[in-house]
């Protein structure tokens, strides 16, 4: 029975198939695939241009604290007529107009405690796209090993349908020489008809796995280097539950950007408040007015003639303060007030869902150690098996029956023995990112056990000598 199957014999069982067309193209590995998803993932750059969207709401805010120099002018064309005793007096003129005005706040809590709010904000929005950064670390990693995942169970399938094949045409052999009795043939040919079935839902889904990483990366990718199976299996590090929690309750980007929200939240209680508090302004304006109306000019007065121009500078300090608003700015500092509560119970709930998250990963990723451990050994446990059964089965203890059971045991330990390892890989970056440490060089480490042509086999440890 075959035990090793190299990637190009898996290009050719697929061939007239789903990788007919493509058996020429691009290998890329786990970083080829990652820089392609910088550059093209949409939920990444919807998150970038949310952060920045909200980044500029601390410009607006900082622009309130800061002078306001605007100018302005004007042009119109007037006809008039008045009545008098004497008849209609009628004109028509051009008047023209034009200034310039300088404001500076003085005192403005609101404007303080808003700009306040828009830098926590701002904060928020850049841990928020920090943590889909990192996600999109996850979400990569995820769809390749899913790839690489279909491909051996794909593999393991192929081989699974080529040992039953064997066994059907040995079952054939021995009825028509009459060593065995119809109903095993008739078995071993249902089971063939069964790996067939698998061996196509597996051409499938990987079809399936290949489209996750096109939706990510917006390329057609066909081919992706293989994972070294002697890749080591370790426990995490460090190995005490509490130092990871601690490092998630400082690090995590979620949970510093709900901390963001919390700050946000409270100066925006204090924008509410300051709406009871005064104001104080300095402004400058200049104002120059133009007008040849008979009205304006040629008017005689006791430093001599009108000429129907003039200006105006005004320099001064406004204080406002509101004394009764029908209790709109009370409502606003309610409305602020629950809102705080409602953010400080999510951070609450957050806190609580990312300890425990925490505690959960860890477990999870010991567990895969010991998972993968175990199922090494199941392998090594099924092949004894199967030689044993096929032993049987030549001396006439044991029928067609228990020796594909074996089979399928054998095969089905292989594919469990190899998802526990993809698990391992995915579960510990999971841990990672729950902790906030998760980074690209977390991908660069795996990337160096990812080659271009690699058996896609067992380890030896894990077969049976």
């Amino acid at each position: 029975m075959p035990r090793t199957f190299r990637r190009g014999f898996l290009l050719a069982a697929l061939a007239g198939s789903i990788l007919s067309a493509h058996a020429a193209e691009t290998e890329y590995n786990l970083l080829d695939v990652y820089n392609l998803a910088l550059k093209n993932d949409a939920q990444l750059a919807a998150a970038r241009a949310d952060m920045m969207a909200t980044q500029e709401g601390s410009t607006q805010a900082r622009a309130l604290l800061l002078p306001n120099l605007s100018l302005s002018g004007g042009t119109q064309y007037n006809k008039t007529k008045s009545e008098t005793t004497a008849g209609d007096v009628k004109d028509s003129y051009n008047s023209n107009t034009w200034g310039a005005s300088l404001n500076q706040p003085l005192f403005n809590m609101a404007s303080w405690f808003g700009y306040d709010s828009a830098k926590f904000q701002s904060a928020q929005a850049e841990a928020t796209f920090g943590y889909e950064q990192q996600n999109l670390i996850l979400r990569v990693s995820e769809a390749y090993f899913n790839v690489l995942r279909a491909e051996d169970s794909l593999i393991t399938a192929i081989a699974e349908e080529k040992a039953v094949k064997q066994q059907l045409d040995q079952a054939r052999e021995r009825y028509n020489v009459g060593l065995i009795a119809e109903t095993d043939v008739l078995e071993a040919r249902a089971r063939y008809d069964d790996s067939r079935v698998t061996r196509i839902d597996g051409e499938n889904q990987l079809s399936v796995a290949y489209e996750s990483l096109r939706t990510i990366t917006d390329m057609d990718i066909q081919d992706i280097g293989k994972l070294k199976k002697t890749m080591p299996v370790s426990a995490p590090a460090p190995a005490n539950s509490d130092q990871w929690v601690n490092n998630a309750i400082k690090s995590n980007l979620q949970l510093e950007a709900a901390r963001e929200s919390l700050k946000a939240a409270d100066s925006n209680i204090k924008v509410k408040k300051s709406g009871h508090a005064p104001t104080v302004d300095a402004f400058v304006s200049y104002n120059y007015n133009s007008s040849n109306a008979s009205t304006a000019r040629d008017q005689r007065t006791s430093e001599g003639l009108t000429t129907g121009d003039g200006d105006q500078a005004v320099v001064g300090v406004k204080f406002t303060l509101p004394l009764f608003a029908g209790g709109g700015t009370s409502s606003q500092v309610r409305q602020a007030t629950y809102q705080m509560e409602s953010v400080q119970q999510n951070y609450d709930k957050a806190l609580r869902e990312i300890n425990s998250g925490t505690r959960n990963l860890f477990r999870t990723v010991n567990s895969d150690v010991s998972r993968v451990e175990s199922r090494c050994q199941g392998i090594v446990s099924s092949e004894s098996a199967l030689k044993a059964t096929q032993s049987g089965y030549e001396v006439g203890t044991r029928n067609i029956t228990d020796v594909l059971d074996a089979q399928k045991t054998l095969f089905a330990a292989q594919r469990d023995y190899l998802n526990a390892r993809y698990d391992f890989i995915v579960n510990t970056l999971k841990l990672k990112q729950t902790a906030g440490t998760l980074n690209p060089k977390d991908l660069s480490e795996l990337n160096g056990w990812i080659v271009s042509s690699e058996e896609i086999s067992i380890p030896a440890q894990c077969r049976a000598d």
